[in-house]
């Protein structure tokens, strides 16, 4: 099989990929890491084709016509029985799947949006950092942002006194709002555009008047952590909105499996950590990590035995170098972590 010629909708529709994204399958695992190592030009397909099994693996849609469900669920489970040898029935299933794919994606709200500014925005400016790296910026209303590694703000390029405070986020940023309003006032959804703050970031609205908060935006999911004051989060559902009014140490979230707001209760420091170069673990399962270290630091991590995937951590380490970040994780998890250039292998430690 020549997986050089896979499109997206073929690393869908591949069992072997399915278990590879599933982690049901160590062989499949073994082989598809090592054949993305060998294909990297193929990684940006196998992301897409990644996160599409894990999003109809387990998504949850939002309430539509029980009809209208009924015959798409018939569809997913039709789509998603074995493969058939004939080329011909592999032509159909596809056509069959990526259209259950698409149908799904619209009733669980559109999760592959990411915050990109309306075309009557005017002229944009975008600010950046690469892999590892962080950056304070002071917008012009006095409102400061850090991003984290592999991030991008976007923002309008000309700020008024009458125009809406509003940015984009891909990827992780700390904000610190300034506070525009009357102190007196406290409600969000009817404060002037011209005072309140507004984040666009992975399908969510982010709205507040003055305060401090994480948004961490990749393409697994969105996360909002409050550290002070009070912040709205809208997301567009099914013919719907979703409203949630967040609190000091509150945690919502929405992600490809779960489209639908999330909240917890949380230690906001531990998310903010990482603007003071630490990354804080609470019994951190390994598999957030890795996901960690190819979003922020754009490196290709391969985990030779999936029950890795399933540890732990519980602990501080160094967020801006990975020579002291990498051998930490290899004690504390008692596993051998090699790095050459770009790559990294979690690979059990020899006995």
């Amino acid at each position: 099989m020549d997986f050089t010629r896979y499109s997206v909708d073929d690393f869908v529709l591949d069992e072997s990929f399915q278990a590879f994204v599933a982690g049901t399958d160590a062989a499949a695992v073994r082989f598809w890491q090592a054949w993305l190592r060998e294909h990297a030009g193929k990684q940006a397909e196998a992301d897409a084709a990644f996160a599409l099994v894990q999003g109809l693996g387990s998504a949850r849609p939002y309430p539509v016509p029980a009809g209208l469900k009924r015959q798409e669920l018939l569809r997913l489970r039709q789509a998603r029985r074995p493969l058939l040898a004939q080329l011909q029935l592999r032509r159909q299933r596809r056509g069959r799947f990526v259209a259950v794919a698409l149908v799904m994606a619209l009733l669980t709200g559109g999760w592959w949006q990411w915050g990109r500014p309306a075309a009557d925005v005017g002229p944009t400016t975008q600010l950046a950092t690469g892999p590892g790296k962080h950056r304070t910026l002071t917008l012009p209303d006095g409102s400061v942002v850090v991003l984290n590694g592999n991030s991008t703000l976007t923002t309008a390029a000309r700020w008024t006194t009458k125009t809406p405070r509003e940015v984009w986020l891909t990827g992780e940023g700390y904000f610190r709002v300034a506070h525009l309003a009357p102190r007196a006032r406290t409600d969000i959804a009817g404060a002037p555009a011209s005072v309140k703050f507004v984040v666009h970031a992975g399908g969510l609205t982010i709205s507040v008047l003055g305060t401090q908060f994480d948004v961490n935006s990749r393409p697994a999911g969105t996360k909002v952590v409050l550290s002070s004051g009070r912040v709205a989060v809208d997301r567009p559902a099914w013919l719907t909105r979703e409203n949630l009014l967040m609190q000091p140490g509150d945690l919502v979230e929405t992600s490809v499996a779960q489209p639908g707001l999330a909240r917890r209760r949380v230690q906001p420091a531990l998310y903010s950590a990482w603007t003071q170069g630490q990354l804080r673990f609470r019994q951190t399962p390994v598999r957030e990590i890795v996901q960690l270290l190819r979003d922020a630091y754009s490196l290709r991590v391969d985990v030779s035995d999936p029950t890795i995937l399933r540890q732990t951590i519980t602990g501080d380490v160094s967020a801006n170098n990975l020579d002291l970040l990498l051998p930490a994780l290899a004690k504390s998890l008692d596993i051998q972590v090699t790095r050459t250039g770009d790559l990294v292998r979690f690979e059990a430690a020899a006995r």
